[in-house]
């Protein structure tokens, strides 16, 4: 039986979420899915509202979700998988949020982030160098490590060291096994990458407390010393979260802008000229085309929000992506414009849950388009046919597989 073209799990909304924009934008602005519990919310107000509402939690168990054996069973298959997803969780909230907030914000200040601006560059030429000569080639495979080799080199570890082989090789198992709707077979995989990730962060943070260096990991070490309540274990959990949160919406998000560049060779000839326009273009790229498919709330009490009762026990599904796409706030969001008035934008959260590194991430995006304008000739187009999506990811627009040829 097929999926309905507005289900969270679709290949129709994953590949192509717009008709139901159409729809949640024309007045259906909460859209039932009975099976999940599920409430998927697209317009501009409520995604903001709801983004830190008081009546609902990142924490779906906080709302009733999950059966305790069930989630005991899971916890003793995938014991580092099943405490880094809570952490993940926790990281959001309340003490916890401050916490991350406490030892990461200093990484990511603006000025943080320019003194990072020579490692992305360095990273984009290495890794995308094929665009620079190949005639085909899936994007996709080819800006994938750009991300995580970025956070890499940024928590200071040695490219030439196993270590960094482990991490590297390791990440993209854990990545595909913390979807909440993973197969047993791709977490049983992920637990055993999420263990060598946190052996490779562990013996790092042992490392820079004897050896402090200008990295990542010394300054968040620096910053717990102060505080005087951080342990090690808690440290590397900190660092786990910072490699979960930021390196696969990265990744996707470079993939898709350079969808969207090559889409409309128009705007990115204009930009190619005027690259003064690149960081409006950056934000317009991921409004027009998110990463994220959904932010997950639960409802954890009955409330109302504009005129509509929600029940407790909801799962509450926010698209970032369908409030960029309200034409209320965004007049013909169909058109891609790099001119575009973008003050408010959700691309990367609201409120407590806003991205902590937004500037790393609209530099790496940013980066890479640059080097994309540099390389690719006028002509270069997307392999419509070629393009595969993995519609089974209840947070991220999976695109896997983009393939391009300049001829």
């Amino acid at each position: 039986m097929s999926l309905p073209s507005h289900h969270p799990f679709s290949i129709e909304y994953t590949a192509n979420p717009h008709p139901t924009f159409e729809r949640a934008h024309g007045g259906d602005d909460f859209i039932e899915v009975p099976e999940m519990q599920g409430l998927l919310v697209h317009g501009y107000e409520a995604v903001r509202a709801l983004c830190d509402h008081p009546s609902v939690s990142r924490n779906p168990m906080d709302a009733g979700f999950g059966d305790a054996a069930e989630m005991a069973k899971r916890a003793e298959r995938w014991p580092t998988l099943e405490s880094a997803a809570l952490q993940m969780i926790e990281a959001n909230e309340n003490s916890n949020s401050s916490l991350m907030r406490d030892l990461l914000a200093p990484d990511f200040r603006p000025g943080m982030i320019r003194k990072m601006d020579e490692t992305v560059h360095e990273v984009v030429e290495e890794v995308c160098a094929p665009f620079r000569s190949e005639r085909a080639l899936d994007v996709v495979k080819t800006v994938q490590e750009v991300p995580l080799r970025v956070i890499s080199r940024l928590l200071g570890i040695d490219d030439a060291t196993q270590d960094a082989n482990l991490f590297l090789s390791s990440a993209p198992d854990y990545f595909r096994g913390i979807n909440p709707v993973a197969s047993d077979e791709d977490r049983d995989k992920a637990e055993v990458a999420a263990k060598t990730m946190y052996e490779v962060l562990a013996r790092t943070v042992e490392n820079r407390r004897a050896n402090p260096q200008t990295d990542m990991v010394s300054q968040v070490i620096e910053i717990a010393n102060q505080r005087g309540d951080v342990s090690p274990d808690v440290l590397v959990r900190v660092l786990v979260v910072l490699v979960a949160a930021g390196t696969d919406t990265t990744r996707l998000s470079t993939t898709l802008a350079v969808k969207t560049l090559l889409s409309h060779p128009q705007e990115m000839e204009a930009l190619r000229e005027d690259r003064s326009k690149l960081k409006n273009a950056v934000m317009e790229c991921l409004r027009f085309e998110s990463p994220t498919k959904y932010l997950m709330r639960a409802s954890m009490e009955d409330f109302e929000l504009d005129g509509r009762e929600i029940p407790r026990g909801r799962l509450i599904l926010l698209s970032l992506m369908g409030a960029g796409w309200d034409p209320t706030v965004y007049p013909e969001p169909e058109r891609f414009d790099v001119d575009r008035d973008l003050r408010g934008s959700l691309n990367f959260g609201f409120g407590s849950g806003y991205c902590l590194g937004v500037h790393l991430a609209r530099l790496q995006v940013g980066t890479l388009l640059d080097f994309i304008l540099d390389h690719l000739p006028s002509n270069a187009r997307v392999i419509e046919d070629g393009i595969t999506w993995d519609p089974g990811n209840l947070s991220l627009r999976e695109i896997t597989a983009l393939p391009i040829e300049m001829p």
